[in-house]
This record gives structure tokens, C-alpha cells and sequence, in this order.
């Protein structure tokens, strides 16, 4: 018998008893029984390695051993794979083991800087995509992601990639890309290029809004903003776009809700729908202020990188004059003004929910104060029926037509009317001291609370 340790990838060892193998002998009828029971694959000491290195010796536990020849056995090593090149490229493992996605086709816009009205509908994968702007494959792992926390300015040598929200374009010195999304259907071409061509509303406004960014409203702009190179012009366009956007949206949730506000009225019957609509409107508005800050905040990142600054002039790096590190002005300009306007947007949606959430506040209170007296109201109409019961209780004794010697004399009647009455006058004023008592602690309380 011999001990062999077989290490696992985090450093683990597991030890395994491997008996002598003689030919055409069952493995599992040699191996000894051990007092324990063996370790299994997925056990925390028995990693991939392990597990790869002993079937690699043993062979499958399953089938009987079989001598091999030496032209078979230099086949099945060139075939098996090597466990160390697998510890080594852990991407491949990843690729082999998640279903990829490199192969889904996606919708993309090119727009060419000799001809910027022009755009040409295709659809690529994201290899191709990688390829054909010098991009890595993990940067394109967000592209078609549609989700309200995707903001990213990448940097590299030959590209710049600009990622907000729905709005995802690759740029380089002469070309921008813009892309859709991943195309459903792909059976056929024209129709694939058609729905291409069709579009959302949000990704048609997009492209609209950029092409009308890069060659400029009026020839005054176009003269302003023919000085940048092409991919500070394309920056610039989806910068705008972006922020034209998220003022729009700003605009109309800021209107609606405080239309929501306005319509809110105690006395409608109709507060608690109000209410919860008006909360939505504010939420809604929340939103939009986080995604403002994102917005913010990338950009604030790349105007903390020297590099990235210097990098984005890509016209000049391929024409063989690369910016130095400090050589970033014009970018600089941009992007700040960019990031003030994106900061005016943060500062108006957040004055915009301040301002409603105190008129949310105002009229719960209002409500919670409506509330009170109605829970007033009723308590001292109970306190008010139980003295009129009190001193109904005193009449219905002496309407049980009992002999009680009352009913034949003069001063019966009165006396027993006012007894009802003292008693009943008696109830309703010790409850309304009571009551009057609560009332006066819980405005004491809610004045302490409010001075909090």
C-alpha cells in the first residue's frame, strides 16, 4: 500500500489511500476500507485540482482497468486536459462552466466622422465588437445591460467607451458606435436590419439628439464646436443627451407631483390614495436624483485621472502626438461644466423632494389631527350614552311595576326623574374630565414632539 496527498487549489491537503493496481483488477475491490467514511468530491478538502490529478491516475472508478498500449496511452494525455493550464487561465473554467453569451447578436449604429448625419444600422457580437475597437471582452460584459446603475466612462488607448443607463456608445478617433441592445430574432437579416432600423423611442431620440450634437445646432455652434477633436465632439453629444434627458424627466415628475399635492384635500374622502400618490411622485423624483448623482460622480472620476484625461485625445494619439499627463485642457473644460450641470440637476431634484416631502409631511399631519377628533368625537359620545345609561337603569327599576310604595305618593315622580338625571349629568362629567385630562397630555406630547 502507498499514501499519496493530493493538494487542492486553496491549499488544502486530503489524504486518499491508493491501493497497487495490478492489471485487469477492479480498482474499488482492492482500495481497503477505511474507519471513516471517504471524502467525496465537493467536500471542502477535495478542490478541482485534486479531484482532476486522481482521475487522471486512477482512471474511471466505475470501469475495469484495462492495459493500453503506448500509441493509446500518448493519445489519451495529449487529450486530457492539464490541470495546472486550468489553475492558470481561470476564464476559461468560467466560459466552459456559465452558458456565453459572446455569440447574441446586438443591435449597433455606427456613425462615421467624414459623414456624421449618416448612420449605418448593424448587428454584432460582442467578439466582434472587441476586435474591432481594441477592447477587452470583460469591458463589454455591461453593453447590453439595461439597468438604472450602469454609468461608466472607460478610457483606453484607442477607444472610449461611454456607458449611461440606456445609452451605451463606443468611440474611436474616426467612428462612433452606439448601441441598442440584443437582438431577439436573428433568423432573418432583413427583417433584423428593419427592427434594427425601427428602434425604441428612447434609443431613436438618442441617435437623433446625437447626431444633431455633432455637427451642432447653428453655425455658430458648429463653428464652437468644430474645434474639438471628433471624440471629445461625441463625448460631449452623449454628455448632453444623457442630461437633456434626466431634465426632462425632472421637469415632468417634478410637475406632477406637485399637481399630486395640489389635489390633496381632507375633505375629499379620498386622502389615502392621495397620499400614496403624492409618494410615489416623491420616490419617482428620488430616482432621478440618484441617477443624477451617478451621473456626477463618473464624471468626477474621470476629472480625477490625470491619464484618463491625457488619453481621450485619441485623433492625436494616432497621429503620433500623445498627450502628456498634464496636457488635458480642453477635456478638463468639458467635462467640468458637464459635472456642474449634472450637480444642478442633483441640487434641483433634491430641492424638488424637499419640498414635497414637507408637503407630505404638513398633511399627515392634518390627517393624523383629523384623526384625533373623530377618535374625541366618538369617545365622548360613549361617555355621553353611558350616563344616559346610568340614569336609564334608575327608571327601568321603577318600571318593573314592583310594589315599592313610590307610586302613591306626591313627591315619587320628581324624585326619581331628578335622581336619573343628577346620575346621568354625574357619569358625563367625571368621563369628560377624563377625557379632557388625555386630551391635554397627548397635545403636551405632540408639542414636546414637535420642538424635537
Amino acid at each position: 500500500m502507498s499514501r499519496r496527498i493530493i493538494v487542492g487549489p486553496h491549499g488544502r491537503f486530503a489524504r486518499c489511500w491508493l491501493g497497487l493496481r495490478p492489471s485487469g483488477a477492479n480498482l474499488l475491490s482492492q482500495t481497503p476500507r477505511l474507519s471513516q467514511p471517504p471524502l467525496r468530491i465537493g467536500h471542502p478538502l477535495i478542490g478541482k485540482s485534486a479531484f482532476t490529478r486522481f482521475y487522471s491516475q486512477t482512471g474511471s472508478l466505475s470501469k475495469t482497468a484495462k492495459p493500453k498500449t503506448e500509441d493509446e496511452a500518448d493519445e489519451a494525455k495529449e487529450d486530457d486536459p492539464d490541470p495546472d493550464q486550468l489553475l492558470e487561465e481561470p476564464a476559461a473554467i468560467e466560459s466552459s462552466q456559465t452558458p456565453s453569451t459572446a455569440n447574441e447578436r446586438i443591435s449597433c449604429i455606427y456613425f462615421q466622422k467624414s459623414d456624421p448625419l449618416a448612420s449605418k444600422y448593424a448587428e454584432l457580437t460582442k467578439t466582434e465588437i472587441a476586435a474591432q475597437f481594441d477592447l477587452r471582452y470583460r469591458d463589454l460584459r455591461d453593453i447590453d445591460l439595461r439597468s438604472e446603475a450602469v454609468t461608466r466612462i472607460l478610457v483606453r488607448p484607442a477607444t472610449i467607451l461611454v456607458q449611461f443607463f440606456d445609452l451605451c456608445i463606443i468611440i474611436q478617433a474616426d467612428e462612433a458606435l452606439l448601441v441598442n441592445g440584443i437582438t431577439k430574432d436573428t433568423t432573418n437579416s432583413n427583417s433584423a436590419t428593419n427592427s434594427a432600423g425601427t428602434g425604441t423611442k428612447s434609443t431613436s431620440v438618442l441617435e437623433h439628439d446625437f447626431k444633431r450634437r455633432l455637427v451642432g445646432f447653428n453655425s455658430s455652434e458648429a463653428t464652437l464646436s468644430s474645434d474639438l477633436p471628433y471624440e471629445l465632439r461625441a463625448v460631449e453629444a452623449a454628455l448632453v443627451a444623457v442630461l437633456s434627458t434626466l431634465r426632462e424627466e425632472l421637469i415632468d415628475a417634478r410637475k406632477k407631483a406637485e399637481h399630486s399635492a395640489r389635489e390633496l384635500r381632507l375633505e375629499s374622502g379620498l386622502a389615502a390614495v392621495g397620499i400614496d400618490l403624492l409618494f410615489e411622485r416623491s420616490r419617482r423624483l428620488g430616482q432621478i436624483e440618484q441617477k443624477a448623482r451617478l451621473v456626477r460622480e463618473t464624471i468626477r472620476e474621470v476629472l480625477d485621472t490625470d491619464e484618463d484625461l491625457a488619453s481621450m485625445y485619441l485623433t492625436d494619439t494616432r497621429a503620433g502626438k500623445p498627450h502628456a499627463v498634464s496636457d488635458h485642457q480642453e477635456a478638463e473644460y468639458m467635462l467640468e461644466a458637464y459635472h456642474k450641470a449634472a450637480d444642478a440637476l442633483v441640487e434641483s431634484a433634491a430641492g424638488a423632494i424637499g419640498v414635497i416631502r414637507r408637503k407630505e409631511n404638513t398633511f399627515r399631519s392634518a390627517l393624523a389631527v383629523q384623526r384625533n377628533q373623530i377618535m374625541f368625537l366618538e369617545a365622548r359620545i360613549a361617555i355621553h350614552t353611558l350616563g344616559l345609561a346610568a340614569g336609564t337603569l334608575v327608571a327601568g327599576l321603577f318600571g318593573m311595576n314592583l310594589v315599592n310604595h313610590a307610586e302613591d305618593s306626591t313627591w315619587g315622580f320628581p324624585a326619581v326623574t331628578s335622581a336619573c338625571i343628577i346620575l346621568s349629568a354625574l357619569f358625563s362629567i367625571y368621563g369628560a374630565r377624563k377625557l379632557r385630562r388625555i386630551q391635554t397630555l397627548r397635545e403636551i406630547q405632540g408639542y414636546r414632539g414637535g420642538r424635537r
